[in-house]
């Protein structure tokens, strides 16, 4: 999947740029150490500070270092934001509307225009399932009533904070029909550690039947 591909090419830009610079550093520090003590110096043998080629080859180093992990994750997260993941910006009218309001500590769930919602409860395993259509847009309003929580759905690698006195929206598209466990990822509290979800995508007949049936299991 095209976002799992994305993920990873972010993870292997910043840990081989972190693991390259880590041997450098590593490599740098043993060869001073080793050198000043075969020679037994007594002062200081070298001063940086004192080095303005080297200090401002280090500055340019370090520059594209970051230059680069910069370009990499903007480039990445652009693949996905345009449509090669799951999140989207498409014109097109969502297939659903559905308003998510977080609180401590668990989920409540509105399907916009319709009398279909579901109260969680996030304990002994009864946690609140989100019906979606597969193949279509879903539009989530990201709403908290308290404290700031965030909708993370791990197998897609999306993720939202969610804040008090404000509406963070989310468009993205189930490329097919499955089920999937979502979590509230922002330290909330006592039982933040309960706020689990799941995502059922279904297709969109089996979804225009859960609405006329008020939310019945599909």
């Amino acid at each position: 999947m095209k976002f799992r591909e994305v993920f990873d090419q972010v993870m292997a830009i910043w840990a081989s740029t972190a693991g390259a610079v880590f041997l450098l550093v590593t490599g740098v520090m043993l060869v001073a150490v080793v050198r000043n003590r075969a020679h037994r110096r007594h002062g200081v043998a070298f001063q940086a500070d004192k080095n303005k080629k080297l200090e401002l080859g280090y500055v340019a180093v370090l520059a594209a270092i970051v230059g680069a992990l910069f370009t990499g994750s903007f480039v990445a997260n652009g693949r996905l934001d345009g449509g090669e993941g799951p999140v989207t910006t498409a014109a097109a009218a969502p297939g659903a509307r559905i308003d998510v309001t977080a609180y401590r500590w668990c989920w409540d769930i509105a399907y916009r225009g319709t009398r279909v919602g579901v109260t969680g409860e996030c304990r002994a395993g009864r946690y609140p399932t989100l019906v979606v259509p597969a193949g279509q847009p879903v539009e989530f309003d990201l709403r908290s009533k308290d404290v700031i929580h965030a909708f993370w759905l791990p197998d897609f690698a999306v993720k939202r904070d969610i804040f008090p006195d404000h509406v963070n929206r989310l468009r993205m598209t189930f490329p097919h029909e499955g089920r999937w466990r979502g979590r509230c990822s922002e330290y909330c509290g006592t039982h933040h550690w309960t706020m689990d979800f799941y995502v059922q995508a279904v297709s969109p007949e089996k979804y225009g039947q859960y609405l006329a049936g008020g939310g019945a299991p599909v």
